[in-house]
């Protein structure tokens, strides 16, 4: 008995230790740049942050492409002299991303230019790739170095505004707008930082948001998430956003109704951080999940997973198998065809943060100053 205890204590002491040294890296670096001791990089355009205090899951992706659709469709009434370059229509934006666990070594590498893209999703990382399939005409730029970007975007296209993907910890660089993000199915998990929890600075950290975005604000209660904002940040405007499935597209690119997989028998596989959402997304489409397998996030795919996959749909006689936008594009370059499956349909559903509209309204007032 007594080993068996101390088999289950240990390493949660141990975490519970290391979750206090994260805290006090984490007190002394925000310190350091607060007393101007490391400094503050500003970029000559304006910078949105868009991000949360937890790792992963709180729908990042779909905010920062809710959110830059939003900016880019901005008429000109009231009219923005002092940042716009680029005449009439909305603001020009460039998005600047870390590149989480992309293989390319670059420095500074630019996934899209506006007009193409240019990279592999290996080369890049999963999530700026789908930001820049979905966006087509938004330059996306990858790096360690936000600020060298920055400098490069700003160098080489015309640029209104940065939006900083998965910043609100990147203190290196100066933003003008922080927007946090807090899921409400999963707003801060045990409490404790990293490793010991999922927050990767303490909930004080809401005190420095500009405004806060709820998102899966329909997948979970969000009455108990005001006062806790309001607990470190009185002033804050709060904001909801819900998850909606828009459609599905199989692997030739052609999009179908989301209606599609209503009663169908279905098989879902994900490499997320909360498939959870993911599973709920299809039940809400009306289909019936017959079986699923779940990967670590940001898993990348080989060929034997995909014959896993699909004998694992054929073992419950499955009408179709479906995974995640960000899920299909770390499929990229495997021979789907060679192993799907005679009657089984492969997709990948497509999904939009939708945000309550004041939150366009309060941007666009932020901005207009």
């Amino acid at each position: 008995m007594t080993c068996s205890l101390q088999k289950k204590t240990k390493p949660s002491l141990l975490l519970t230790l290391l979750s206090h040294i994260y805290r006090l890296i984490w007190i002394i670096r925000k310190w350091l740049y607060s007393s101007g001791l490391l400094k503050i990089m500003k970029l000559p355009c304006p910078v949105i942050c868009v991000g949360n205090l937890t790792t992963g899951g709180t729908g990042k992706t779909p905010v920062v492409i809710a959110v830059t659709r939003i900016i880019t469709n901005m008429d000109d009434n009231p009219p923005y002299p002092p940042l716009k370059k680029g005449g009439k229509g909305g603001f020009k934006v460039a998005i600047l991303s870390r590149g989480y666990k992309r293989k390319s070594k670059t420095p500074v590498l630019l996934v899209c230019d506006g007009t193409s893209i240019l990279t592999t999703p290996d080369e890049s990382g999963d999530e700026p790739y789908l930001i820049a399939s979905s966006l087509k005409n938004t330059p996306v730029i990858v790096g360690a170095d936000r600020y060298k970007s920055g400098i490069y975007a700003s160098t080489h296209m015309d640029t209104d505004i940065f939006i900083l993907d998965d910043g609100y910890q990147h203190l290196r660089l100066y933003r003008d707008i922080n927007i946090l993000l807090i899921d409400a199915s999963n707003p801060y998990g045990n409490g404790h930082l990293l490793p010991n929890g999922i927050l990767r600075e303490p909930l004080s950290g809401i005190s420095r948001a500009d405004c806060v975005i709820v998102t899966r604000a329909n997948e979970a209660s969000v009455n108990h998430l005001e006062p806790l904002v309001r607990e470190h940040n009185p002033d804050a405007p709060i904001f909801y956003a819900t998850l909606r499935s828009a459609d599905i597209t199989d692997f030739n690119g052609n999009t179908f109704s989301i209606n599609t997989i209503k009663d169908k028998k279905t098989f879902i596989f994900s490499g997320i951080a909360n498939p959870q959402s993911f599973k709920k997304s299809i039940e809400d489409a009306g289909g019936r999940i017959a079986g699923e397998l779940s990967y670590p996030d940001h898993y990348w795919y080989k060929n034997d997973d995909v014959i896993k996959i699909m004998d694992a749909a054929a073992a419950v006689s499955a009408d179709t198998v479906i995974t995640t936008a960000k899920d299909a594009v770390r499929l990229h370059g495997l021979d789907l065809c060679v192993k799907t499956v005679p009657g089984i349909n492969l997709f990948k559903l497509n999904v939009e943060m939708v945000i309550d509209i004041r939150f366009s309204e309060w941007i666009q007032m932020r901005l207009s100053r």
